[in-house]
């Protein structure tokens, strides 16, 4: 997040060259330089006070890389900030120079040099406007500007900076259009937003938005005034919104027709419009071509498509929007739970699409050789050039603005990110892809009259739809089916004591170089950071989420979380003493090797600035967020002050009595002679004097007020001086006790080298201590436990592990033995159990065998009745063996083999068991 290192530079305050630039008392580039102009009266008046003057966003400055353009009293100025920089620095060693050569020349008598190097940063371009102008946009390829006013609009060709650098310092005429010389008058809806279509051929397509909901599409060719006559597309919102098909009248009502009533008109009523993206490589397809509409009632729409007749898309839009719309429409093909609405619009979709794929482009030659060729195509004309207009938007939860109405007055869009993994896009794209969390889902920023800043997420994406050729019976969408926005968060930029000065307020939005999800609100109070970087990249982390256990909970614990990252970067106050609170016109922000991340607003004829750190990459917040709950614990560490605005005395402490400008400008001419002569008491006379009055009272108020103002700052500059004091006082205390510098007499530890070299001595002696413990404890240790085993007598206890699991874990060693086949070794426990089934089997058919056997063989024997009764089992194997006639030797010999295999088995199993009662014994 980036931190403020220093507010307006001095390269910028007064009496620099730089304040000239910004203030409206600067003298005339016309004059030498040499010669000290007087300043004109404050009391003159600019165009802006003989015009009633509709209210809208005020957008007087401008940029094109270093370069600003800013109105002041009417008239557009053009500098370089690096050049004004400069200059400063230039001046500012040379008047050290000076300083140094005429103490030399004091002492040594001769005369000082002179050196006169103040020259004049800016350039006046004139154009053609007469009425005073609110907005200034800068086309995308840096070519042309839009001047608008409150009702007309006008297009002027920059000129090169090469003309800046040279040494006539006069005006420059530029070369202006008239746009829409009979739409764009006095007499019709004045102009809110003036837009250059992201996708229009070498940005020269301009879109404007009326108050009365009348858009506009401009395809500007430089030497050809039909293109700035008549628009290419005209579309009326109040009518499109009744609209069936492409049968029904949607052109706007022209000069001097009858317009009627309409309830839309003030339901209608646009504050704002905003392209949906920029034509970025990584941006979802719709997104530039969709124009967001916010009314001042807080109603949001979108237009989608909005194309001009020839456009220029990037390299991956109609790709994505290709793949996205087939798959899309297969898919609806399959499934019959789709309404008829739906699956017209698919199919709409499908045919716009077919189109642009067999449509061969035409070729335009890149801006240089470095550039490659641009690639035309033509708007399709199936289903059609019409959009429908989408909305209005529901909001979800409902924003709680109370009983108060408030009417917005701007709206930012960022759009949504591409499905990379839909397109199957290679390895060296996706190496190409900016870095940063892009989200998958439009955010929608929307603010107030009252400086609160709405935050929406668009999750089911806006498409194109057209109107159908011929009218169509579909019943009319209920509340249930209209498109809806997911209220994401409601920000307070403005303090509740700042209220008051938000009356009548335009606060407006600016974008930020460094991210797309960053901007700067700008109000009449000051200019508020806002960066949604903290839970951006969380949130399209859960959407990229297959599992879907749990995820409400993560959602809700998002939305509770730390949210959008807020900082003040400067306050005006809402002007001073004796003055009207300051306008602030929306801000510009720089980024240069030379400016470096730099902030530029005009408020009050003077510039407000700032210098801002580059904003770390890993969204957390910084120490100075507000919302951190922990920015007030204090720690180890060193406070670094926030840095405060220069003092900047306000104008009526340097600018002349409107008295004499009075007299000769509000007298009569009748009474212009005796003006000159001796007073004499009359009734005209006692008038003049009356008007007089009042002019100088009023201005002694503003002089009262702004010495009051001095006096304050001058009260609480003692207050700070001795506030740094003490802090220097505590830092030289601290550098003493480093430095040793301490008297004898002082209390406390020594500092120093002495102090330095006694406390590394108490660490290594620790050390040492910590070390002798350490070695104790490891030897007792190692004598408890025996001497340490060698390798190899590790590997036999390993052995013997395992041959202890073998023996007595036969579950744990059937899982560790089971090799990658599926069969099992024979280990002993093993053929333990084999035998036992063996026995157990070969038992069973002995018994099945004898008690076959008939009784007249048992009866036989003469020693039956000496047998004991365990013997007949016995016997009866003895006669079946006998039988078998198997011989006594082998029978001997079977025997003992089986005898001595029992007793080696016996044998493995004691040694291994006395074995491991001695190794158990000594671990």
């Amino acid at each position: 997040m980036p931190k403020i290192l220093s507010q307006t530079p001095a390269w910028l305050s007064r009496p620099s060259p730089g304040f000239n630039l910004f203030s409206s008392a600067a003298p005339t580039p016309s004059s030498t330089p040499a010669v000290k102009l007087e300043h004109p009266p404050s009391s003159t008046k600019s165009p802006r006070d003989n015009v009633t003057v509709s209210k809208g966003p005020c957008r007087i400055l401008a940029r094109r890389g270093t370069e600003i353009f800013v109105v002041v009293d009417n008239q557009i100025r053009w500098a370089d900030l690096t050049t004004v920089k400069r200059d400063w620095e230039e001046t500012e060693r040379h008047k050290r120079f000076r300083s140094h050569s005429r103490q030399q020349s004091a002492r040594s008598g001769t005369e000082e040099p002179s050196d006169e190097l103040d020259r004049y940063v800016y350039r006046t371009l004139k154009v053609p406007v007469h009425q005073p102008i609110q907005q200034l946009i800068l086309s995308p390829n840096e070519a042309f500007l839009a001047i608008v006013t409150s009702h007309t609009v006008h297009i002027a060709v920059l000129p090169n900076p090469a003309h800046f650098d040279r040494p006539d310092n006069g005006p420059i005429r530029l070369k202006t259009y008239t746009l829409g010389p009979t739409t764009h008058v006095l007499s019709q809806s004045p102009v809110r937003s003036a837009l250059w279509h992201p996708l229009g051929v070498s940005g020269n397509t301009l879109v404007t938005v009326t108050a009365e909901a009348v858009v506009r599409v401009w395809e500007l060719t430089i030497g050809s005034t039909w293109s700035f006559d008549r628009p290419t597309l005209a579309i009326d919102l109040k009518k499109l919104i009744k609209s069936a098909s492409l049968q029904d009248d949607i052109a706007p009502t022209g000069l001097g027709m009858n317009r009627g009533f309409s309830a839309d008109l003030y339901q209608l009523e646009v504050a704002a419009a905003s392209f949906g993206g920029s034509s970025a490589r990584n941006e979802n397809g719709w997104a530039p071509m969709t124009l967001w509409i916010v009314t001042r009632l807080g109603d949001v729409y979108a237009l989608c498509p909005l194309l001009p007749a020839r456009w220029q898309p990037s390299e991956s839009l109609i790709p994505s929007l290709s793949v996205s719309i087939v798959s899309r429409f297969a898919s609806m093909q399959d499934t019959s739970d789709v309404s008829d609405d739906e699956r017209r619009a698919c199919e709409q979709q499908y045919k716009w699409i077919s189109e642009l794929d067999t449509q061969e482009p035409s070729y335009l030659p890149g801006a240089s050789e470095f550039h490659p060729t641009v690639e035309i195509y033509q708007r399709p004309d199936v289903p059609g050039p019409i959009p429908i207009l989408q909305g209005p938007f529901d909001l979800d939860p409902p924003p709680d603005e109370g009983i108060e109405e408030i009417l917005y007055t701007d709206i930012h869009v960022v759009g949504a990110s591409m499905d990379r993994e839909e397109l199957n896009l290679e390895e060296d794209d996706e190496d190409e892809a900016p870095e940063g969390e892009h989200l998958s889902a439009t955010v929608i920023c929307i603010v107030g009259s009252n400086g609160r800043v709405h935050v929406c997420l668009d999750l089911d994406g806006v498409r194109g739809r057209w109107l159908p050729k011929k009218k169509t019976l579909s019943p009319p969408l209920s509340n249930d089916d209209l498109p809806s926005l997911v209220t994401f968060e409601s920000i307070d930029t403005v303090r509740p004591s700042e209220l008051g000065a938000l009356e009548k307020a335009w606060p407006t939005f600016s974008t930020d170089p460094f991210s797309t999800y960053s901007l700067f609100v700008t109000l009449p109070t000051g200019v508020t950071y806002l960066s949604f970087a903290s839970w951006v990249e969380r949130l399209e982390g859960e959407f990229r989420t297959p599992h879907n256990n749990g995820r409400d909970v993560r959602l809700a614990a998002l939305i509770r979380g730390t949210g959008t990252f807020r900082e003040r970067i400067f306050t005006t106050g809402g002007g001073r003493d004796g003055e009207s609170p300051s306008e602030l016109t929306a801000c510009v922000a720089f980024r240069d090797s030379d400016l470096g991340y730099f902030l530029l607003t005009l408020g009050s004829s003077q510039p407000f600035a700032a210098s801002l750190d580059i904003p770390r990459s890993d969204g957390l917040p910084s120490d100075s967020d507000p919302t951190n709950a922990d920015h007030h614990v204090h720690t180890g560490e060193v406070q670094v002050p926030q840095p405060r605005p220069i003092y900047q005395p306000p104008s009526i402490l340097w600018s002349q009595s409107p008295l004499p400008s009075f007299l000769s400008t509000h007298a009569h001419h009748r009474h212009r002679r005796s003006n000159t002569e001796e007073i004499k008491l009359s009734q005209a006379t006692l008038g003049l004097m009356t008007e007089a009055h009042q002019l100088l009272s009023d201005w002694t108020h503003q002089l009262g007020g702004a010495a009051a103002e001095l006096f304050r700052r001058c009260e609480r500059l003692q207050s700070e001086l001795r506030e740094q004091i003490g802090r220097v006082r505590e830092v030289a205390t601290k550098v003493d006790d480093l430095v040793g510098a301490r008297d004898d007499d002082e209390t406390g530890p020594r500092g120093g080298e002495e102090g330095i070299q006694s406390r590394l001595r108490v660490a290594t002696e620790r050390q040492e201590a910590l070390h002798d413990r350490f070695d104790r404890l490891r030897k007792r240790t190692a004598s408890l436990g025996g001497r340490q085993l060698s390798d190899k007598e590790r590997k036999w206890s390993g052995e013997v592990e395992r041959l202890e699991s073998a023996l007595f874990s036969p579950e744990t060693s059937e899982e560790e033995t089971e090799s990658e086949n599926g069969e099992v070794k024979a280990l002993p426990w093993h053929r333990y159990q084999e035998l036992k089934t063996l026995s157990t089997q070969f038992l069973s058919q002995a018994h099945d065998i004898l008690s076959s056997l008939p009784d007249s063989e048992s009866d036989t024997n003469p020693n039956k009745e000496n047998e004991r009764p365990g013997s007949s089992a016995s016997s009866k194997s003895m006669s079946v063996t006998k039988r078998m006639k198997v011989p006594s030797e082998i029978r001997r010999t079977k025997v003992e083999q089986a005898m001595k295999l029992l007793a080696r088995e016996s044998a493995l199993v004691d040694a291994a068991k006395s074995r491991l009662e001695r190794l158990s014994l000594g671990s």
